[in-house]
C-alpha cells in the first residue's frame, strides 16, 4: 500500500470533506439510502450531517455503524478513515447479510470552526440519553473541581489555573491536593448543569443527537448483531489506535467482543484500553451508550470507540493536553488578553485533535485498515482482503 496516498484521505476542510463523502457513497454499489440531518446554527446556514444506509442484499443479520466527528475538531481523522472505508473496504464486502450505516461529521459546527463542542457549547459525546435520565444527573465532584480550577476571566497566560497550582508528590503532579487522575476522572465523565463548566452534556439532546437516535431505533430491531465504531482522536499513545469501551454492559456483549476483537493477535494495529486505565475514563451520555439503551435482550451489541493518540500518554504529554484544553475552554467563554495569545492557544488545542505532519496521518489509516480487515474477516464470509 502506498502510504503517501493515505495522506490524501485527509480532508482540507468541512466542505471538502462533505464533497468527498457524498461522492464516495454515491458511487457505492448496491441498494442504499442517502440523507442528511440539518443542524441549525447562528453563525452558519450550511451545517448538515450527511449519512448513508447501505442495505443488505438478502437478510438482516449484522448492522455495522461507523460515525465520525462527535468532537468537531477530530473529524479530520474520522472523515479520512470513513473515506478509506468507503473506497477500500466496502467494495470487498459481501453485503448479503450486513447492513452498513455511516454518519459523517456528527458535529459539523465543530468541524467547520475547529471546535470540540457544538455551537451551544455541548460536548456531543455526553449528549446521548435515550431515556433522558442522564440530563437529570448531578455531579458535585465536577462542580467543585471546576469552581477550584476554572478562572472566570480572560486568559492572560500560557499556564492554566490548575497548572499554576501544581506540585509534585512522589514524582506525580498534584493540583491543590488533587491528583491528575482524580482531576480527569472527576470532570471528564460529563455534567449536565453548568454550560460554562468542563464537559457540559447539555440540558437535552442536540438536533443531530435526536435524529441519530431515532434512526438507530428504526434500523436496529431488524438485526441480530450491532457493531459500532465511533471515531475519535486525542487520548492514548501518539500514533497508536486505542479501542475503548464504556463500562461493561448492554453496549458491549462479551461474546461478540471475544469473537471480533483479539488484541494480542491484532497488536500490530491497535491496543485495547479498559475504561479504568489511568488517564482514561468512562463517560455519561456517550454515543455508544445509546446502542445499549436501544438494544433488546436477544440482540448482541459491540459499540467501541476508535481513539487515535495524538500528543502521547506520558505524564508530561497528559499535562500539556490538559493545560491546552483548560486554556481553550476559558478563552472560549471569557476571551483572551490579546490576539497573539489567542492564536497560539487555539492552534495548540486544535493540534490535540489533528497533529501536523504526514506520519501521524499514515498511521491512522494503516491502523484503521488493519482493524477493519480483521473484524470483517471474522464477521463475514466471502471477503477478499
Amino acid at each position: 500500500m502506498n502510504q503517501s496516498a493515505d495522506n490524501e484521505y485527509f480532508p482540507k476542510n468541512y466542505q471538502h470533506s462533505r464533497g468527498v463523502f457524498l461522492a464516495g457513497i454515491n458511487q457505492a454499489a448496491g441498494p442504499k439510502s442517502i440523507g442528511q440531518w440539518i443542524v441549525p446554527g447562528k453563525k452558519d446556514n450550511d451545517l448538515v450531517v450527511d449519512h448513508v444506509y447501505l442495505q443488505p442484499t438478502e437478510k438482516t443479520e449484522t448492522l455495522f455503524v461507523l460515525t465520525s466527528g462527535i468532537h468537531g475538531s477530530e473529524t479530520y481523522a474520522g472523515a479520512a478513515v470513513q473515506a478509506m472505508f468507503i473506497k477500500e473496504i466496502l467494495p470487498k464486502l459481501d453485503r448479503c447479510s450486513i447492513g452498513i450505516f455511516i454518519a459523517h461529521a456528527m458535529n459539523p459546527y465543530g468541524f467547520k470552526h475547529h471546535q470540540r463542542c457544538t455551537e451551544a457549547g455541548v460536548n456531543l459525546n455526553r449528549n446521548f440519553s435515550v431515556s433522558g435520565e442522564n440530563f437529570k444527573r448531578r455531579s458535585e465532584v465536577s462542580a467543585q473541581m471546576c469552581e477550584r480550577f476554572i478562572e472566570r476571566k480572560p486568559v492572560v497566560s500560557l499556564k492554566s489555573s490548575f497548572l499554576q497550582k501544581m506540585t509534585l508528590k512522589d514524582s506525580k503532579p498534584v493540583f491543590d491536593g488533587v491528583t491528575m487522575d482524580e482531576l480527569i476522572k472527576g470532570t471528564s465523565p460529563g455534567q449536565f448543569e453548568r454550560p460554562q463548566d468542563w464537559e457540559f452534556g447539555g440540558f437535552g439532546p442536540e438536533p443531530q443527537t435526536k435524529a441519530f437516535t431515532d434512526k438507530m431505533a428504526e434500523l436496529m430491531p431488524k438485526y441480530k448483531k450491532i457493531v459500532v465504531f465511533d471515531l475519535h482522536t486525542g487520548l492514548g499513545d501518539r500514533k497508536r489506535l486505542h479501542l475503548l469501551m464504556d463500562e461493561p454492559g448492554k453496549s458491549v456483549d462479551a461474546k461478540l467482543f471475544a469473537e471480533l476483537i483479539k488484541p494480542e493477535a491484532d497488536k500490530e494495529f491497535y491496543t485495547f484500553t479498559p475504561p479504568e486505565a489511568e488517564g482514561f475514563y468512562p463517560v455519561h451520555g456517550a454515543l455508544n451508550s445509546a446502542f445499549g439503551e436501544l438494544a433488546t435482550d436477544n440482540q448482541q451489541v459491540l459499540a467501541l470507540t476508535m481513539e487515535y493518540g495524538t500528543l502521547g500518554h506520558s505524564q508530561e504529554d497528559q499535562l500539556i493536553g490538559l493545560n491546552s484544553f483548560a486554556l481553550a475552554h476559558q478563552g472560549h467563554f471569557h476571551g483572551y488578553a490579546n490576539p497573539i495569545l489567542a492564536e497560539q492557544i487555539i492552534r495548540e488545542n486544535f493540534e490535540r485533535s489533528r497533529p501536523p505532519g504526514p506520519h501521524w496521518e499514515q498511521e491512522v489509516i494503516k491502523a484503521a485498515r488493519g482493524l477493519f480487515e480483521r473484524v470483517f474477516g471474522r464477521l463475514a464470509e466471502n471477503v477478499n482482503f
